[in-house]
């Protein structure tokens, strides 16, 4: 007690009156102790006010006798020393009545002076709180000590220098010591007695005193001297700011070493289950295309080639399926290689957006890319790969989109600081519109087979494996993919996933167009209510040096124009509310100042009206392509200055024939095919002798090595799976037996696609691969890149580099040559197409040719089929890329029919578009002939 406390007391035995001073009244009634003060009878004669806070009003309390509220309280011994009678006892406190909670109270008892007993003075300490705060530790250190004790994983600490202090159940069952064993031994001595572990076990002490923790999957010793697989977690331990050891966490994982290594080998048989599966799909399914392939190129009714090309198209679609199946497969089985090519970024996105254009339009909703300036044009990167996400990730946006649309971006961070670096990390995000995805149906999204509950698979249909695959191709070239979402229909949902790429040598650098300058400060006007659609319109246009300035409606635009602002140019989305693009441009063309302005409509596929001809200086259609938007904004430009020559693209060397031509008159071999399966025999046969070449047959390798030793071939096509002996052991008896000038170029032919399959392929000594179904052009391609074997082959007729020796046509650079001036094709359009193909103009017409014989018949079917359905959108689709197709070779004629189909079915009035159509097929045919003797004019003056 303090000593101002004691003088106090000795003044207040009773005798309040008599304070010295109003000072020892204040200390009595603010002490934060509780104070009673007693007579010689024990009753109470006055409280203070902590007093009162525990057993109530002083008026209750005073006269009261204290065995009432301290009932254990007694006073010392009458004689006991004076230093006795100042003592300390623990007790318990009541209010009287026993109303209210007991208080704990340290109760000092001090006798008053004077003569006689003249009373006490008791001095409350209420420990309550501190006798509650005391429980709780005490709980808390009974309950992490039974953590311990039943903890499922070994937990033992240890000092700084690695010697036990505690040892609990768990590691007494994993390592086999006793707790009086342990304690006290270095750890060393305990789990890490084996030479093979020791070291591990040191460079592990290592890292966790320089780091501070750690964590490991690792092995250990048992005192029974076996080792055990272990997960090892090490923590440090500190008090009061100073480390006083570790806690190290041993968790038994031999269990689960078990069962990886049982997937594993589950996985192995797997992955040749899927094989087996594989060949015995693809070998009918070689067939199936193969054959349908050659039914289409022979004269059908257009009934007949309308069912060879669904079975053609189920065929693929099969094909497809089965090889999502291989690739899951092949990355679950950890079989997966990227295949990092150089290619070009934007080109890969549009190519997808091109892919789903067609579904997109089918459900009325906008596609868009979004690709960041700094990013370099130019990748080294799977592209095919990055391809196969992308639609997954789009297709999957657009299934579950019923308004709005999607929306690819593309963001890059260069790792090295700089622009230049080579080094980029890419992220790619697929926003849409659609239903959005509620917090409760992410879980397992990125699962094989997953869908957000049965009536989605019902709704919208799919396997839901393609998100899972999407997980696995982005996680194995090293990248991360997640999902965003407010789970709120119309907010749509959100799916990122990052990769990391190189930028391409300058080397593979596209350059600038000549005519860019045209561009640079132009102020063009973007006119979309579709406030993403604007953003990307006008960083695109920034790249290129313009200027661009938004408006979100076409009143807005229209007061702007008003009130002089000045544009170079003007894009205009076709939908919008109040003003759409067709009513601005006309009423911008009303004014006087704006009646020259270039005005380029920006339509949806399947939402195109029928604008007055000579409105807009161009039509675009969404997805909006790079090019396309590139190429009208520099014919605006363009149209009151000097004509710029036509820039020519630069295209790479192709390996190979195109369509068309007959590989065999150009490069004969010889060829041997060892094939089992007679449809597969026949149906090779046909491709060949389609190709120009004539093969014998053989049946399995052992007749294939009795062909080989009686006749020399210079290419072999080689079945993999066959009786008596197969075709890699025969490549290896090849290699052996026969003379070096006897070796023949082996081609695999195989159902088995997985990469194994190929490695095993050359490991055999084969020289190419192909997987089957077999296509034309794999099959053409390979060939090419035979060499031949007889010495006899004139040099200027063998392939260089898999390129075939080509034409004097190469050195024709500029002009129309007079073989490619066909009566009924306009020679102009031809000199342009001609000029822009180059060098190799004479190579890539004819394939332009074959693809054009192909599909303009098809695109004709697609408009009829669409008039059947009373589709008008598609139709007009259908004649707008027959005229584009018509238009590239000159066909005047078929041009004007298609266009003329295009604007009748954009306006809905499509009474008389039977007879339109017919009229149309009668020019197709006629267009069809005059581009067949073309394509034989080019291919003659290439033989020359």
């Amino acid at each position: 007690m303090m000593r101002s406390e004691r003088a106090f007391i000795l003044v207040a035995g009773g005798r309040v009156a008599d304070l010295a001073s109003s000072a020892h009244a204040a200390i009595f009634e603010h002490s934060r102790d509780g104070v009673l003060v007693l007579d010689a009878g024990q009753r109470i004669v006055e409280v203070n006010r902590a007093a009162e806070r525990i057993f109530g009003p002083r008026t209750r309390l005073v006269g009261q006798p204290v065995g009432l509220l301290l009932p254990g309280w007694r006073p010392p011994e009458p004689r006991a020393p004076a230093d006795a009678a100042l003592r300390e006892t623990e007790l318990a406190g009541h209010r009287p009545g026993g109303s209210g909670p007991a208080h704990y109270l340290r109760v000092v008892t001090l006798p008053l002076p004077g003569e006689g007993d003249g009373g006490w003075v008791l001095q409350l300490h209420d420990m309550t709180a501190r006798l509650e705060v005391e429980a709780s530790l005490r709980q808390q250190k009974e309950f992490f000590e039974a953590v311990v004790i039943n903890s499922p994983v070994a937990i033992i600490t240890i000092t700084r220098q690695f010697r036990v202090l505690s040892w609990n159940p768990e590691a007494t069952r994993l390592f086999g010591y006793s707790p009086a064993e342990a304690l006290g031994k270095h750890i060393f001595e305990l789990v890490a007695t084996e030479p093979t572990v020791l070291p591990e076990a040191e460079q592990a002490s290592r890292e966790v005193v320089q780091r501070g923790r750690l964590r490991s999957v690792t092995r250990r010793v048992r005192k029974d001297g076996s080792v055990v697989d272990v997960e090892l977690r090490a923590l440090p331990v500190s008090v009061g700011g100073r480390q006083l050891g570790f806690i190290a966490i041993y968790h038994d994982i031999t269990d689960l070493e078990r069962a990886r290594k049982a997937a594993e080998a589950a996985n192995q048989a797997k992955s040749l289950f899927l094989a087996t599966m594989s060949h015995e799909i693809r070998t009918p399914m070689n067939a199936i295309i193969g054959m349908t392939g050659l039914l289409l190129d022979r004269a059908l009714t257009e009934e007949q080639r309308d069912f060879v090309a669904t079975i053609r198209q189920s065929s693929e679609a099969l094909l497809t399926l089965l090889n999502d199946v291989l690739d899951f497969s092949k990355i679950e089985a950890g079989r997966f290689e990227a295949e990092l090519r150089p290619f070009d970024l934007r080109q890969c996105v549009e190519s997808v957006l091109d892919l789903m254009a067609v579904r997109a339009s089918e459900k009325g909703l906008d596609l868009g890319c979004d690709l960041a300036p700094p990013l370099p044009q130019m990748l080294v990167g799977d592209a095919s790969r990055l391809r196969q996400v992308l639609l997954n990730l789009v297709g999957n946006a657009l299934k579950f989109t019923e308004h709005g649309g999607a929306v690819v971006s593309v963001e890059g961070l260069a790792l090295g600081g700089t622009e230049g670096a080579a080094d980029w990390e890419l992220t790619f995000s697929v926003q849409d519109t659609g239903l959005g995805i509620p917090d409760d149906r992410r879980t397992g999204l990125f699962q094989p087979f997953n869908q957000l509950d049965a009536s989605v698979s019902r709704r919208f249909g799919g396997t839901g494996l393609g998100l899972a695959i999407s997980k696995r191709l982005v996680e194995a070239m090293g990248g991360t993919i997640w999902v965003e979402s407010e789970g709120v229909p119309g907010q749509g949902t959100t799916f990122r996933f990052t990769l990391r790429a190189q930028a391409a040598p300058q080397a593979y650098a596209v350059q600038p167009r000549q005519e860019q300058g045209l561009l640079q400060g132009r102020r063009v006007l973007v006119v979309d209510d579709n406030a993403l659609f604007r953003r990307l319109l006008g960083r695109q246009l920034q790249a290129w040096g313009l200027v661009p300035v938004e408006s979100a409606s076409g009143m807005d635009a229209l007061a702007q124009l008003e009130a002089g602002a000045s544009f170079d140019a003007v894009l205009i989305d076709h939908h919008m509310p109040g003003l759409d693009g067709t009513a601005l441009a006309e009423r911008i063309r009303q004014r006087e100042e704006t009646r020259a302005l270039p005005l380029v409509l920006v339509s949806t596929p399947g939402r195109r009206g029928n604008p007055p001809e000579g409105l807009f200086a161009g039509v675009l259609s969404r997805p909006l392509k790079d090019s396309q938007l590139y190429d009208a904004l520099v014919s605006c430009f363009s149209q009151h200055l000097p004509q710029l020559p036509e820039p020519r693209q630069t295209r790479p060397s192709r390996a190979g024939p195109f369509p068309g031509e007959r590989p065999g008159d150009t490069v004969p071999l010889d060829i041997l095919l060892v094939e089992d399966n007679a449809t597969n025999q026949k149906l090779a046969l046909l491709v060949l002798e389609r190709l120009g070449y004539r093969a014998d047959v053989a049946l399995n390798g052992r007749q294939a090595l009795q062909a080989l030793s009686q006749k020399r071939y210079d290419a072999v096509l080689m079945d993999l799976q066959m009786p008596e002996m197969d075709g890699l052991e025969a490549t290896r008896r090849i290699r052996q037996e026969l003379p070096p000038k006897a070796q023949p170029w082996v081609i695999a032919m195989t159902a088995n696609a997985m990469d194994s399959d190929r490695e095993q392929c050359f490991s055999a000594g084969m020289d190419d691969f192909l997987g089957k179904p077999i296509r034309v052009e794999a099959l053409t391609a390979a060939l090419l890149r035979c060499q031949p074997r007889r010495s006899e082959v004139a040099p200027e007729r063998r392939v260089a580099s898999g390129a075939v020796a080509l034409t004097p046509l190469q050195t024709v650079m500029e002009g129309l040559p007079d073989a490619a001036r066909i009566p009924g094709l306009e020679s102009a359009a031809l000199a342009r197409l001609w000029a822009e193909l180059g060098a190799q103009a004479a190579q890539i017409l004819p394939e332009l040719i074959d693809t054009a014989l192909h599909s303009m018949p098809a695109l004709l079917e697609d408009a009829y089929s669409a008039l059947g359905r009373g589709h008008a959108d598609d139709l007009g689709r259908a004649a707008h890329t027959l005229k584009s197709n018509a238009a590239w070779f000159g066909a005047s004629a078929l041009e004007s029919q298609a266009r003329d189909i295009e604007l009748q079915a954009d306006s809905g009035l499509l009474e008389d578009m039977p007879e339109r159509l017919e009229r149309c097929r009668a020019e197709l045919e006629v267009t069809r002939l005059l581009l067949g003797r073309l394509r034989d004019s080019v291919l003659a003056l290439s033989g020359a």
